[in-house]
């Protein structure tokens, strides 16, 4: 009997920390033509070191059957800051933890910088650098199921990698999240 009160104890538990949670969005709109779903920003990763801060944020679309990532990569420190640009050319590369890869590329023709500007009231160096992605079909499938480590950007002045953390307290946006799970607990928003 206390066997089976623990089992019956463990399968609860598991049960009510495996519930889905509900998906968040921007933009939700559908019309006899076309749809739209968009969702909201969630943070992927932070730096605080130093003077200098960055975050990069991530929100998936799916408009009228194509599915895409809009990133924001955002910097700010009292120091320089180098500047980032990306073009037609510029891939984001997402390592997963079984091993395979998936590849973005940029849905932009021109080319788009990180320009720099000041914040007067804080005294700091801003750069925002964003960007809109349509995945590859090589391993998207994958996503679902397998844990991001590492994302790479591959953009026309080098390349910026972000070691992905399988829990983050951000003290920027004051949460708790799993980047590394990001697609596979955001993808089905879209249906997918």
């Amino acid at each position: 009997m206390k066997t089976l009160k623990i089992t019956v104890l463990l399968f609860l538990t598991q049960f009510m920390f495996s519930q889905d949670k509900p998906c968040e969005y921007e933009i939700d709109v559908a019309t006899d033509t076309s749809s739209t779903r968009v969702l909201k920003d969630k943070i992927i990763d932070e730096s605080v070191f130093g003077n200098t801060t960055s975050f990069l944020t991530f929100k998936l679309f799916d408009v009228d059957g194509f599915i895409g990532l809009n990133f924001q990569y955002l910097q700010k420190s009292k120091d320089f800051l180098s500047p980032i640009c990306i073009d037609k050319s510029t891939k984001i590369f997402l390592e997963m933890a079984n091993g395979k890869q998936v590849k973005l590329i940029n849905s932009m023709d021109t080319e788009t910088c990180n320009e720099l500007q000041y914040d007067a009231v804080n005294k700091n160096n801003l750069r925002i650098l964003s960007g809109f992605f349509y995945f590859t079909p090589e391993n998207f499938e994958d996503l679902k199921t397998s844990k991001v480590y590492l994302i790479k950007i591959a953009a026309a002045t080098g390349d910026v990698d972000f070691v992905i953390k399988p829990e983050l307290n951000s003290e920027i946006y004051k949460e708790k999240s799993n980047p590394d799970s990001y697609f596979i607990n955001n993808l089905k928003c879209l249906g997918i």
